[in-house]
Order: structure tokens, then sequence, then C-alpha cells
């Protein structure tokens, strides 16, 4: 079987043939193209979104990697002819469109349905389902109209941005969701907002398989950094870095050495040069730290690698996701499968991946009392912490089985190609 994949990133193993940096992101690709390059029925070849003007093409590992070089100014038509070029040289029987985010999702399935060739697109985030959370639940209106200038200032940048940039990413996304013929989801939400946009469309489950350091690693609480927090992502709004931040302060009064530690782009640094309709959000957190006078107790460690994430989580008191919409994050399996007691908002579709109480302890986004109770509670109970450690471990360890995964995407291409 000739399937090929269309991913928005540029795989580790390319970068490094290309001499260019390594993404920190999107690890779950190469994972699962190494479980597919491993069995002889099948054939892959990935097509990856290229912000340079490279066309590449490499083979590395049994893999045919195409590059889809496109910018701003590129036509949804003009990326579409770079996807009749990869199809016509490599023939695929079937083609997964990873996420429906970008543009050249659209004119990979343009290209397909033109080819004749049957399609999955395998969701991630949905955009029209996140639309209403992209300013991270912020009293936005009441922001505009305060005393303070920085307030009014972050909160006009994040709802510029949610209107101008962001809402006209929804519409192709849209065309997306009605046109495809069978989706790949993992979570009743994904399921949900689908289905209410295209209720024809075969869907099917699958879940991720992670980057290998996650699987390596085993949370002990002999060997944390006691009242340490990690944080995966908090450079949008929409990531909920804020709410932790109001937490934080109930959490100063009982333990004073306690520390949020960020992964991920950092939202603000000394000397931001990105421009001013960038910063809104990052102006909004220096002004909350500032504030809340917790500057001591928040690091922003930047862009991590995946050695570098597992081992924060490894020697973390307590992950925290807090978020105020997702679909199946990543970071919260990779939290689980080593082990790292996990706290996390009750939102989209992460209620699929735990069960609260027994292997995560869930509260509503908005709520930083609820969410620092919930991470007293694990600060406080070195016997719970463990107990939500090893059922976490367990239910992750099955959600994310290479093997089994990697099975059962074959049997879902399989079940397409039938139809």
């Amino acid at each position: 079987m000739k399937v090929l994949w269309i991913v928005n990133l540029i795989p580790s193993n390319v970068s490094a043939a290309m001499g260019t940096a390594k993404s920190v992101l999107g690890g779950w690709v190469e994972s699962m193209a190494g479980q597919l390059s491993l069995r002889n029925d099948i054939q892959l070849a990935v097509a990856c979104k290229n912000e340079g003007s490279e066309q590449f093409f490499y083979q590395l590992d049994r893999v045919n990697y195409y590059g889809v070089a496109y910018n701003s100014k590129t036509s949804v038509d003009e990326i579409k002819k770079r996807c009749l070029q990869i199809i016509d040289d490599f023939c695929p029987e079937l083609i997964q469109i990873e996420g429906t985010e970008f543009l050249h999702a659209l004119a990979m399935l343009g290209a397909a349905k033109e080819r004749n060739i049957k399609t999955v697109v395998s969701l991630q985030g949905i955009l029209n389902g996140q639309y209403n959370y992209q300013c991270g639940q912020l009293q936005i209106p009441d922001m505009m109209f305060s005393l303070s200038f920085t307030n009014i200032y972050s909160a006009w940048v994040m709802y510029l941005r949610q209107r101008c940039w962001y809402k006209k990413r929804l519409a192709p996304e849209r065309k997306i969701l009605e046109q495809a013929d069978n989706f790949m989801g993992r979570t009743v939400w994904d399921r949900a907002h689908s289905y209410s946009i295209n209720p024809s469309a075969g869907y099917y489950t699958c879940n991720r398989v992670l980057r290998p350091p996650f699987y390596e690693k085993k949370w002990d609480v002999k060997n944390i950094e006691r009242h340490s927090i990690y944080i995966g992502n908090g450079y949008f709004p929409l990531k909920g870095l804020h709410f932790v931040l109001m937490a934080l302060p109930q959490l100063i009064r009982e333990y004073p050495d306690v520390k949020v530690y960020v992964g991920g782009y950092k939202p603000f640094e000394e000397h931001d040069r990105r421009s001013p309709l960038k910063k809104g959000y990052a102006a909004y957190l220096k002004k909350l730290i500032r504030d809340l006078d917790i500057a001591g107790h928040v690091v922003l460690l930047g862009p991590l690698s995946a050695q570098q994430v597992a081992d924060r989580l490894e020697k973390s008191h307590v992950y925290v996701l807090c978020s105020t919409v997702e679909n199946s994050p990543n970071t919260l399996g990779e939290a689980m499968v080593i082990g790292t007691p996990c706290v996390s908002a009750y939102v989209g579709g992460v209620a699929d991946m735990a069960d609260d109480g027994t292997e995560v302890l869930f509260y509503r986004n908005d709520d930083p009392a609820f969410l620092a109770w919930n991470i007293k509670r694990i600060f406080d109970d070195d016997q719970f912490a463990n107990k939500l450690s090893q059922k976490a471990k367990i239910h992750a360890l099955e959600t994310h089985d290479a093997k089994k995964n990697a099975e059962k995407l074959i049997s879902v291409y399989n079940e397409i190609l039938k139809r």
C-alpha cells in the first residue's frame, strides 16, 4: 500500500539532512513514520510544509520526503500544483491530510479529488471550534476600557489578532471539513465538531505515537524538585498561562519555594523584537506577574527538545495543562506516560484521555482557586501523588502504544480503501 501524508512541519531527520534548525513540534510524525517504515506492506511518503523556497526531495529510512514550499502570498492553486507534482511522482493509493489549519491541506484535498485518490483528514485542533477561546477567556471588553494603558493595549491587540488574523483562517478550514470524505480523530470533541459541519463523512479513531524519550522515563517522588510545576506552552492566550499565574499567590502562601517552569516559545523576552501586534498577550503577562509580585516564581524555558521535556517532566512535582481549549494534547499524554502527576483543565477532548480523580485531577479552566487546590492535593500527599502517577502511566501506555496504534492506522487505511 502506498500512502502519502501531508504535514505542517519538517521532521528533524529531514532538517538534519537540509542543515536547518530542527522543529520541537510534531514529534509524533517521526514516531509513527518510524513504525510504518518497519513494515514491508507499506510504502510511505511525507509532504512537508516548508516556509522557505526549497521544493526538496529526500529518501530517508525507507520514507520519501517532499517539500511543499509556500508563503503568505502563495495562492491555493499554486500550492495545489506542487501537490499534484508530488502525487504524480509517488502515485499514492491513499492520502492522509494531517490537520485542517493550513492552506496546503485544502490544496492537497483538491489535488487528491482531481486525481480521484481516496483521502482521510486527520483532525488536530479545529480552528472553527477554537475561535471563541483565542483570547484565553480574558475579560477583553473590561480590559479595553480599563484605567490601565497596558490592559487597553493588550486587549485591543489580542482582539484584533483574533478578528483580523485568526478569523480569516476559518473559511478555508471549513471548506476542508465540508469536502472531506473521511475523518480520523481521537476524542468526542473532534467527533462533535467534524460531525456538525459534515455529518456524512466517515469517522475513524486512531491514537498518537509519542516521541521515544517519554517512554523511557519513570516519575519517582523521591527524585523530584519539590513544589515545581511544568507547563508545556504559554505563548498564546488560548494556552491559559495567565490562570496559573493567578493561582500562584495562593500556592506561595503555603509553599514559598514553588516554581512554575514554562516550556515552548517564550511569550516575552528581555529584548523582544517582535512587531507590536504580536506583543499584546506578552504585555498582559508582564503586568500580571508584576502586579502579583511573582517574578521569582516563574521560569520561561524556551523551546525544548523531546529529551529536555522528558527530563523536566521526570523531575517536576506536577504537570499542569491550563489551556482554554484542546483536542487531545500530546503534552498531557507525555506527562502521563512518564507518570508525572497531572492537573488538567476540563476542556475540549481532554476528558477522553484520563479519569478524573484517579488518573488526572480536572478543574474548570478559568478557576484559579480550584487549580491551586488540586496542585495542593498533590504537593501535600506523596501517597496520593504516587497513585495518580501509576494509574495515569498505565492508561497512557495503552493509549500511546506504538505498535498497537500503527496496526490501528493500517486497519483504518484498509477500511477506507475498501469503502
